[in-house]
């Protein structure tokens, strides 16, 4: 028995040395930093959208009569240059030439009307010199004659109208431009100010193009024209997006005018989209999807910390993100899915 006793102490020995010794070996373990990847945040590079435009004009007038009235003939085609003062279209003047008649005959009865009092007025002041009559028929007379002077007024004014209107049969171009959008023919019956075409400006040429609705129109752009390219600045936009097609209208001008750009081309045009500050580009490893929102991890103090993200566009091996983080800082760009908030991290160069 004597003897048994150092054998089991022996044994025992490196037993509790062994277990005195784990808890400090875990300890320094759970001490000891991680190395990790980190790399500057790169701000991402100006993108480019590339859309189709047609050219319109800046300025585009309808073209409407001032009477109506059934349209006799057309005399211009779609897409005609017209000049000042050009005959397009013309009415059917019967009915125009009518009413000039009748307000000539309105006329003809008020001026008959207008010489009766005033003849009748000359003998009252004739008969009130010798006292046949009282001065209360002078004022009588007197308010006929008003009368039948407005009455007259009224019938010039009606003829000098009726007069206009027969001209208005004949509806002429009111500046030089191009003949656009014919919606009336011949035979058809047009009121007055109902659009029968478009008279569109060839001066000043503009691009319009069809925006996606989530995007703000950027500023500027270019249009490649043969073999020249042309640079674009934002005029116009529509305020809200189109409820059918869910885009957006916007207009842009022209640096020049080359004179062969004929209204309605398609032309590529090339618009170059705004850059946030915040957007930046990072590689797909320093992407960490395990929560309910992508997020970055940083190293503050030697502890990571991460930075919840919006990814914009992934390519290739580098994703485009919007986050809170200036542009320099450093993130780690490998291993983050093993990362826990306030974990000790030490960088290494690449």
């Amino acid at each position: 028995m004597l003897r048994t006793l150092p054998l089991l102490a022996l044994v025992s020995l490196p037993l509790w040395l062994s277990g005195c010794s784990d808890p400090a070996a875990a300890n320094n373990n759970a001490e000891k930093p991680r190395a990790v990847l980190t790399q500057p945040l790169q701000q991402a590079g100006q993108q480019q959208l590339v859309l189709t435009g047609v050219v319109k004009a800046r300025n585009e007038v309808p073209v409407a009569f001032q009477v109506s009235g059934r349209i006799a003939e057309r005399l211009v085609e779609a897409g005609q240059r017209v000049e000042q003062g050009q005959l397009l279209y013309k009415l059917d003047p019967k009915d125009l030439a009518e009413s000039v008649r009748v307000a000539k005959a309105a006329q003809a009865a008020a001026k008959a009307s207008l010489e009766t009092v005033q003849a009748e007025k000359h003998r009252t002041a004739q008969l009130i010199k010798q006292r046949f009559v009282s001065e209360q028929s002078s004022e009588q007379v007197e308010l006929r004659y008003n009368e039948a002077k407005a009455n007259l007024d009224r019938a010039n004014a009606q003829l000098q109208q009726a007069e206009h209107g027969l001209n208005y049969a004949n509806l002429t171009a009111g500046s030089a431009g191009i003949i656009t959008d014919i919606s009336a023919e011949p035979g058809q019956v047009v009121s007055a100010g109902q659009r029968l075409a478009a008279l569109a400006s060839a001066q000043q040429s503009e691009i319009e193009v069809q925006l996606p609705e989530h995007i703000t129109p950027p500023t500027q752009g270019t249009v490649l024209f043969g073999s020249e390219s042309f640079t674009l600045t934002l005029r116009s936009a529509a305020g809200s997006a189109d409820a059918a097609s869910l885009t957006r209208q916007a207009r842009y001008s022209l640096s020049s005018q080359p004179a062969e750009l004929a209204l309605g081309r398609v032309l590529q045009v090339q618009l170059q989209l705004p850059v946030s500050a915040q957007q930046v580009q990072v590689p797909l490893g320093a992407l960490d999807e395990r929560g309910a929102q992508p997020q970055l991890w940083q190293v503050v103090d030697g502890k990571a910390q991460p930075s919840a993200v919006t990814v914009l566009k992934l390519d290739g091996e580098f994703a485009t993100v919007q986050t809170s983080l200036p542009a320099g800082s450093k993130i780690i760009t490998l291993g983050t899915h093993l990362l826990n908030n306030g974990m000790a991290v030490q960088e290494l160069k690449p």
